[in-house]
């Protein structure tokens, strides 16, 4: 288990020693070149770069990975990740920059290429047994705006509360330890139920309380379970939706506490950080398949 920020600290104190790490993930001692695939190179001296002898292109085990590019040293990368994995509310961009002594621009530029390298790829399995299903609505509330600017809503016939300025994120989570979460564009059966069917084994047992966006998924899956919380019908036996509610409330203590307010475009890179760190919670390994993930993810936009 390397997760200790001592640990951390003493092992990959070096530039060399973070390079040598990664090599042995990406490559298993035998360099390849990432624009040709050929394995045929040349080492520089006194670099960490090789020469293709294929393409002639020179490379590094950096290049398509989220360390692709950057002018940090890796030491600062690997402690930045550590300092993330351990902040169970998350960590501002603020604190990041000042506990590795950087600009908040660089803390937030490395934050998301990690949230990037933390999103759960496509070819999980579907989720089984008893599936919780919920959403939740992320952002600020009208009525705690200004005197002013709640006049000026009034004025102009809008409202001055409710959700009509919140985001709405979908959350499906399975007993028996996994959780996804998705940004949705409106919270309704058309854009929900693609996202259920994605994620979710026809086999599963869905609990859900009586929001109309669920309506229909009885015919789908094994049972559908809908909790009538209007009538405070909070339980069913074994169904609830307690487990999901609880981490809506651990994901909300995160983004107003520690990020006070996230804007629409970057949402799902905060969820892919929570999403991340719940999944992996009882894994002893979090930190080496956090660097593994980084070491195989592409270069891509973070908001891709």
């Amino acid at each position: 288990m390397i997760m200790n920020i001592i640990e951390v600290l003493a092992r990959y104190f070096e530039q060399d020693t973070c390079i040598e790490h990664l090599e042995s993930i990406r490559w298993q001692g035998a360099p390849q070149c990432p624009y040709c695939k050929s394995k045929q190179s040349t080492k520089r001296k006194e670099t960490s770069r090789y020469q293709c002898n294929g393409c002639n292109k020179s490379y590094s085990v950096l290049v398509g990975t989220i360390f692709e590019a950057t002018k940090l040293l890796l030491p600062k990368w690997f402690l930045a990740i550590t300092l993330i994995l351990n902040a169970k509310k998350g960590l501002s961009s603020m604190q990041l920059g000042r506990d590795i002594d950087v600009n908040r621009n660089t803390a937030w530029y490395l934050q998301m290429r990690i949230r990037k390298a933390m999103q759960e790829g496509e070819d999980q399995d579907l989720f089984t047994g008893i599936v919780e299903i919920d959403e939740t609505y992320i952002g600020g509330k009208k009525a705690n705006h200004s005197k002013k600017k709640r006049q000026e809503r009034r004025d102009n016939g809008l409202q001055i509360t409710g959700m009509q300025d919140k985001q709405a994120v979908l959350g499906m989570l399975e007993r028996s330890g996994r959780i996804k979460l998705q940004v949705l564009d409106k919270p309704q059966g058309k854009t929900i139920k693609p996202v259920i069917e994605q994620t979710v084994s026809k086999d599963a047992s869905l609990v859900t309380d009586g929001f109309g966006g669920y309506a229909g998924l009885g015919k789908q899956y094994k049972e559908h379970q809908i909790l009538n919380k209007e009538k405070e019908e909070y339980t069913r036996g074994k169904y609830h939706t307690n487990t999901i509610e609880g981490f809506w409330t651990l994901l909300k203590r995160g983004v107003y506490g520690q990020y006070h307010k996230v804007s629409v475009k970057p949402l799902q890179a905060y969820l892919n950080e929570f999403t991340f760190k719940y999944n992996h919670r009882d894994n002893k390994s979090i930190f080496d398949t956090l660097i593994n993930k980084c070491a195989l993810q592409n270069n891509t936009p973070v908001f891709s």
